[in-house]
């Protein structure tokens, strides 16, 4: 009796024994399957950030592929277009006669200087309107989306950071001395940042200088920029100024006049088909003597 009893005692001992390891076992599985859970959730997480991100306008989603399509458009605003558009009605984006000023050259041509920064919402605005006029008397390269900062407008725009411009016509320099974080980003060479403190001493951006001429800010109006800050909005500033409509579209292409009558103030006229433009005409009429 006693025998079977401790037999038994010990049967059930092991079946106790094998139990609890099942039971750890289980465990430790449901454990891993819970770690499994949450990485697949972390991984979720990220991917639907970056995506988020990316549809936000963050710059550097909109540097590659068809987000820089709208560029090409850009510089080939039509001519009617630029015709319709005529002088500005602003004043403000008429250059001011500088005191003792005299035509730059660079590479036996005149030079035409721009000074900004990415994060600037005036500077976001100009530069459509540089870029277009410049395009008539020569061509960019490197031009690439941007945005100013978040915090200030969030316009969509383009930056001169890795850009060259060659023309035969004309010598143009672009510096952005912080980019759209306020983080420094291009440093002035020493003969402009000597033009730069003499000229515009307050030293406002954007600030485009023509060696006889200064336009410091902007005649270009902000707030209808500030209803194009989605996705699409690139595309949506370059289709207005192609038909020069809508909130922005002629303001932006009038201005363009006005840097392209300017500009032929230096170059002599040249070229012809630009300088005596009906657009270009009515904005000449404006330069200050």
């Amino acid at each position: 009796m006693g025998k079977s009893n401790r037999a038994e005692v010990t049967a059930r001992a092991a079946e106790m024994r094998a139990a609890q390891a099942r039971k750890e076992r289980q465990q430790k599985q449901m454990i891993a399957a819970a770690v499994a859970v949450v990485v697949v959730i972390i991984a979720v997480a990220v991917g639907v950030a970056i995506a988020n991100n990316k549809s936000t306008g963050d710059p550097g989603a909109t540097t590659t592929g068809s987000a820089a399509a709208f560029i090409p458009k850009l510089a080939a605003i039509p001519a009617a277009t630029f015709d319709a558009a005529g002088a500005p009605a602003d004043a403000n984006a008429i250059p001011q006669k500088v005191e003792g000023g005299q035509v730059l050259t660079a590479d036996g041509k005149p030079r035409m200087i721009y000074v900004g920064a990415e994060f600037c919402p005036y500077c976001a605005s100009e530069r459509w309107a540089i870029v277009a006029a410049l395009s008539r008397f020569g061509s960019f390269e490197g031009l690439a989306p941007t945005r100013s900062a978040t915090n200030d407008g969030n316009i969509p725009t383009i930056t001169f950071t890795e850009s060259t411009y060659t023309s035969d016509y004309l010598t143009f320099n672009a510096w952005e001395t912080k980019d759209r974080e306020f983080k420094p980003l291009q440093t002035l060479p020493a003969d402009v940042d000597a033009l730069f403190k003499r000229y515009n001493p307050e030293g406002g951006i954007p600030w485009t200088f023509y060696g006889t001429h200064e336009l410091p800010g902007s005649g270009i109006p902000l707030q209808p920029f500030l209803e194009h800050t989605g996705d699409n909005g690139w595309n949506e500033i370059v289709a207005q100024m192609e038909t020069g409509t809508g909130d922005v579209g002629k303001s932006v292409d009038a201005s363009a006049n006005m840097i392209a009558a300017q500009v032929c103030q230096l170059t002599g006229g040249q070229p012809a088909n630009v300088c005596t433009s009906t657009g270009v005409t009515a904005a000449a009429a404006l330069v200050q003597k």
